[in-house]
């Protein structure tokens, strides 16, 4: 994919969303400090966007993977060893995403 691919697949409305929130959270902090309930929800919502952007570019690394692994699988067969590495790729990006999804 190159670099032109990888621009048009980013969320730009949410990494535009993750910035706004970014700059109003340093606002709320110099007016009114962390403890403040304005600041509290920012960071919350900041922090539930990040996981929302973290999730979706592990769901397109997770695509990416399915498909690299087809074309090896077409190209080499079942057994071969890239076949066998690009599954276990796959396995240990799924794993993350599980981890990701459950514990993050």
């Amino acid at each position: 994919m190159n670099t032109i691919d990888q621009f048009q697949c980013e969320n730009m409305e949410l990494l535009m969303e993750i910035f706004d929130h970014k700059v109003s959270l340093k606002e709320v902090y110099n007016l009114k400090g962390p403890a403040s309930s304005d600041y509290i929800s920012l960071s919350i919502k900041l922090n539930l966007l990040i996981k929302e952007y973290f999730e979706e570019k592990t769901l397109n690394l997770i695509s990416m993977s399915k498909d690299e692994l087809i074309e090896v699988w077409k190209q080499k067969g079942f057994k071969h060893l890239d076949t066998i590495e690009a599954t276990q790729k796959l396995d240990e990006i799924i794993i993350k995403y599980q981890k990701l999804k459950h514990f993050g």
